[in-house]
């Protein structure tokens, strides 16, 4: 109790500094969603963005010197999935680790973790219970343009969501019987109909790698969703509603045309 007193005693003191200028600079110039939301989600974006960057711990790999840039580009997308929803600033993630590019990690289920052929190249990682692992040339290369359709700081925290109950299955802690029903049905569904195509051979909406497993449908989801809402919601209505009522938000309001 003692401890949850103080952390909510130092973010009231935190946000009530002013927010630095220079960082508004950086969501100006790298943070393309920014300049689309409504004033007051523009505040609680710099309010939780800031809470994120004074909290978690900020960690270069291969000699990469974390930069406020890095910082607020980060936890600035990061903050685009708590706009509307109430979660503690995704309290498990104790860190993140920022790359220069891509790396590589070993496949869980892989023996010969020191052979480089058993890694895989990734552009982003959540760890559960852990880290998220992000590489810098790729969050800078889609964060200032949401029409790209992709969004790895959204898909990376987006898993975090979903560890949240402590299971790894595609569904947040929904709080809700009637979003939990729906849930399961409306993202089953969608998982599996995409399983389908991809095995036919067909053109689809979502990602090969989201056919992999639930969980990263629903991170594949959740970037489109704040990506591509007006794709999302006419390629799969459902899913996008689903989506807006666990978010909150309307990104369709962010996309005008």
């Amino acid at each position: 109790m003692l401890l949850s007193w103080l952390r909510a005693r130092r973010r009231r003191k935190l946000l009530a500094e002013p927010f630095p200028l220079r960082w508004e600079a950086f969501l100006a110039k790298n943070v393309g969603h920014y300049r689309r939301l409504a004033p007051a989600e523009q505040a609680k974006l710099r309010d939780v963005a800031r809470v994120l960057i004074a909290e978690k711990t900020w960690e270069g790999a291969r000699g990469l010197y974390v930069t406020e840039e890095m910082k607020v580009t980060i936890a600035a997308d990061a903050a685009l999935l708590l706009l509307g929803a109430d979660h503690d600033y995704y309290a498990r993630v104790d860190s993140v680790v920022v790359y220069p590019g891509k790396f590589r990690t070993p496949q869980r289920d892989d023996d010969w973790e020191d052979d480089e052929l058993s890694d895989f190249e990734a552009d982003g990682q959540a760890v559960y219970r852990g880290p998220v692992i992000l590489s810098w040339e790729d969050v800078i290369a889609e964060a200032p343009d949401p029409d790209g359709g992709y969004n790895v700081v959204v898909h990376e925290f987006a898993h975090q969501l979903d560890f949240l109950d402590n299971l790894v299955n595609g569904t947040p802690p929904l709080g809700d019987r009637g979003l939990e029903a729906r849930w399961r049905y409306v993202m089953t569904v969608a998982f599996e109909d995409h399983r389908r195509a991809l095995r036919r051979g067909d053109e689809t909406f979502f990602t090969d790698h989201a056919a992999e497993n639930e969980t990263e449908f629903f991170a594949d989801a959740s970037e489109a969703f704040f990506c591509r809402p007006a794709d999302l919601e006419g390629e799969n209505p459902e899913v996008y509603r689903l989506l807006a009522a666990y978010y909150r938000v309307e990104p369709l309001r962010w996309f005008p045309g």
